[in-house]
């Protein structure tokens, strides 16, 4: 039996803060309501993306605001001594994404944290020599628990590894993928007879969530991607096709069945600065119809989600400032109505700020 294993290292590119001064952009998102002619704002949630020197994003962490007040009682001296009620709005993380990248700035893991810092799931990401990725895993690390599957001792370096194992009679070999020094992955193949492996078998670790593979054109363009789940079920499957500009036209989702679900086509309007996304499901009914207008200078400016019916549901309006930064996305609920003809309040208003 002959063994081959290539082992992959991954440099992570996590910075201190009060060292390399990171930077970060913190969306704020507030529900805006009006009683007797007064608009009022309530912050609900916030996301604060963190990037390193390079430009990378490295955590984007999710707060949500909505919490009652904190009550505390503390004790003042002075003109006013005596025990004073103090009020402050608190907020709690709800999720916070954590990023890793290789020397080559390609994304390599994502992991996934919850409230106290509970590991939800670790994902990673594989490229070909062309840097485009072909697979991405999911698995939950909690429950990566096999003894069998460990591979040597894990000296906390995040490494992935390629385990190539050959039969004796030559007849086939096993391709085992580790993480984190952990197999997640074994494939069985034959060879016929040119030698040309075949798949026979595949097994997925319990911990594994899912496993995408995806496949590109020549010009590096995502044609169509499959999805396994756990135990190696199949989940369903997407394909892609795309102008003689390379802009993307149509989507089409499959179930585990290989039955469509939905199909999405883009048709793009060149001399309106206008694109449209319609949403339809097997039988091309439309479901939905989203708007994309774009300003002089190829931004985003209004999107309009409509119905079916082409009767306007939701609109988006996009500002920028002098760098073409967001620094505002204002969402209009086009369906409840206030008391004013001339003007609706947004039921969302999206603040971006830049430090």
């Amino acid at each position: 039996m002959f063994v081959f294993l290539i082992r992959y290292k991954i440099f992570v590119l996590f910075f201190l803060s009060t060292l390399f001064g990171l930077k970060t952009i913190t969306i704020k998102v507030y529900h805006v309501f009006e009683s007797f002619g007064t608009e009022t704002q309530e912050l609900k949630y916030s996301t604060t993306m963190t990037f390193d020197t390079k430009g990378m994003m490295i955590d984007s962490t999710i707060y949500g605001h909505n919490i009652p007040l904190t009550k505390k009682y503390v004790y003042m001296t002075g003109e006013d001594e005596g025990l004073k009620l103090q009020r402050t709005y608190d907020k709690e993380v709800i999720l916070s994404y954590q990023f890793e990248y290789d020397d080559l700035k390609r994304k390599v893991s994502t992991t996934l944290y919850g409230i106290n810092d509970s590991l939800y799931w670790k994902e990673y990401y594989k490229y070909n020599d062309n840097s485009l990725m072909y697979k991405k895993i999911r698995y939950d690390p909690e429950k990566a628990i096999n003894p069998e599957m460990v591979v040597g001792e894990n000296d906390g370096e995040m490494i992935w590894a390629e385990q190539y194992i050959y039969n004796k009679e030559g007849t086939g070999f096993e391709h085992k993928e580790l993480y984190d020094n952990y197999i997640l992955t074994i494939t069985s193949y034959l060879f016929d007879s040119l030698k040309t492996p075949i798949k026979n078998k595949e097994y997925f670790d319990p911990s594994v969530i899912f496993q995408t593979i995806f496949f590109h054109n020549q010009n590096g363009k995502k044609t169509h991607e499959v999805t396994t789940g756990r135990l190696g079920s199949t989940l369903g499957s997407k394909k892609y096709e795309y102008d003689i500009l390379n802009r993307k036209t149509k989507e089409i989702i499959y179930n585990e069945r290989g039955i469509i679900e939905k199909i999405y086509n883009t048709v793009f309007d060149d001399e309106s600065y206008v694109f449209y996304d319609y949403y339809s499901d097997s039988l091309v009914n439309f479901s939905a119809i989203k708007e994309t207008r774009l300003d002089s200078k190829g931004r985003t400016y209004i999107e309009a989600i409509l119905d079916g019916q082409e009767k306007l549901l939701e609109k988006s309006v996009f500002y920028y400032d002098e760098k073409e930064r967001i620094i505002e996305i204002k969402k209009y609920d086009m369906i409840r109505k206030t008391s004013s003809k001339d003007y609706n309040i947004p039921i969302r208003v999206h603040t971006y700020e830049y430090n």
